[in-house]
């Protein structure tokens, strides 16, 4: 076998096409331009716009939040009075633990009733002492048990009972204890 000389490939023909270089002309020079220009608007938005519209939009909010504060101020213009007249009427730790005597007085006025007659009623801390006239023994103790049935009354004790000039008729000193309000 022969051997055959090795085939390179050649070049028979010469390309004459020549492209002109246009980026020269003013058409492409005002296209550079135009998108320099676009690039610039864009980074324009977010570096500037944006940031002066959040700036508005909190100086806005400054504004308003400043204005609730001074109405605030104004309506705390006259706080240490308001706060003398608390302290003046709110209750004391001590008053806090004490019954409410509107309510004592309304159960005494239920317990009593209409026919015996009530003399006096003392207060102190968390003992009342009641003094009933027009009463008879049987009397006594039915107020007294209707006493004790109430949630605010720890107990009663009948102190004094002594008769006037009615042989059934007397008089009745009774000691209610109180239970402390928070030991309902």
């Amino acid at each position: 076998m022969k051997r055959q000389r090795g085939s390179y490939p050649e070049k028979r023909t010469m390309n004459l096409f020549y492209k002109p270089d246009r980026t020269t002309k003013p058409a492409t020079i005002a296209l550079y331009l135009l998108f320099a220009f676009t690039v610039l608007l864009g980074l324009s938005k977010v570096l500037v716009y944006d940031l002066w519209v959040e700036t508005q939009e909190t100086q806005r909010t400054l504004a308003l939040s400043q204005s609730r504060l001074e109405e605030t101020m104004a309506e705390l213009a006259d706080y240490e009075q308001v706060l003398d007249q608390y302290h003046r009427y709110a209750a004391t730790e001590e008053e806090e633990g004490i019954v409410d005597r509107m309510r004592v007085l309304r159960l005494l006025d239920s317990a009593i009733g209409t026919g015996p007659r009530l003399d006096s009623i003392a207060i102190s801390g968390d003992v009342v002492q009641v003094r009933v006239s027009g009463v008879t023994l049987a009397q006594t103790a039915r107020i007294a048990s209707t006493l004790e049935t109430s949630p605010i009354v720890e107990k009663t004790v009948v102190t004094t009972a002594s008769t006037t000039e009615a042989a059934d008729q007397m008089t009745a000193g009774v000691h209610i204890y109180l239970k402390k309000e928070g030991a309902e």
